[in-house]
């Protein structure tokens, strides 16, 4: 089980990592986007250096691209940074069906994103993929059940003796990711916002200011 940084942006990937025991970041282009328009001026490449050197554990890029040849290329380049670290996702569409296929024959570790149906989590594991990516609350919106779509890949799996773990994405409150785990969710990914939401609770604040409370209280006799 492992919490994962959803974000591209240096300072905030920094900032989550000193205080949540993360097992690494996952990106994608809206993601990579949203860093650039807070003014960090990196293309993915340099990105991805920047991270590999400054943060520990595995770094999921996803590729631009959507022609096979393009996409492969780029997962390529990404996995050769550091190919016990950097984990492609791949996109599940049938130019992604291709480019994973290339990738696995090679040995490399590839995750599938944007999941949505049990019948591509099934095809993604025949594909050995090493995780597979749903997008919890975009699940949500459109009007299906994401806790019981995780359970029904989750099942899967299980029945099925697979080995891919199921990566739960688009996590937007805390609620989402306990509702995420308890469905059979192996790992989260999550904004900086939400980690950090994790760690809190009113009750523990409570608790917590009464010690404090206390301990002055205690000093002052």
């Amino acid at each position: 089980m492992a919490l994962y940084i959803d974000c591209a942006y240096l300072p905030d990937i920094r900032d989550v990592a000193r205080a949540v025991p993360v097992a690494g970041v996952t990106t994608n282009p809206t993601i990579l986007l949203a860093a650039r328009d807070r003014g960090q001026r990196l293309d993915p490449m340099s990105l991805l250096k920047e991270m590999l050197d400054t943060l520990g554990g595995t770094i999921f890029m996803q590729p631009g691209a959507t022609t096979e040849d393009e996409m492969f290329a780029q997962a390529l380049a990404y996995i050769e940074l550091d190919p016990q670290r950097v984990i492609p996702k791949i996109p599940m569409t049938h130019h992604g069906m291709r480019v994973a296929m290339r990738l696995k024959l090679q040995g490399h570790r590839i995750s599938f994103t944007a999941v949505t149906s049990v019948a591509q989590a099934y095809t993604a594991a025949m594909v050995n993929a090493d995780f597979i990516i749903p997008y919890y609350n975009r699940l949500e919106r459109s009007g299906i059940n994401a806790s019981e779509r995780i359970s029904q890949i989750m099942e899967l799996l299980h029945n099925q003796q697979l080995p891919s773990r199921i990566l739960a994405a688009s996590i937007k409150t805390p609620k989402e990711a306990s509702t995420a785990l308890l469905a059979g969710a192996h790992d989260l990914t999550m904004t900086p916002q939400v980690l950090f939401e994790m760690v809190r609770d009113d009750l523990s604040e409570e608790a917590v200011n009464k010690f404090a409370e206390d301990w002055r209280k205690m000093n002052l006799l």
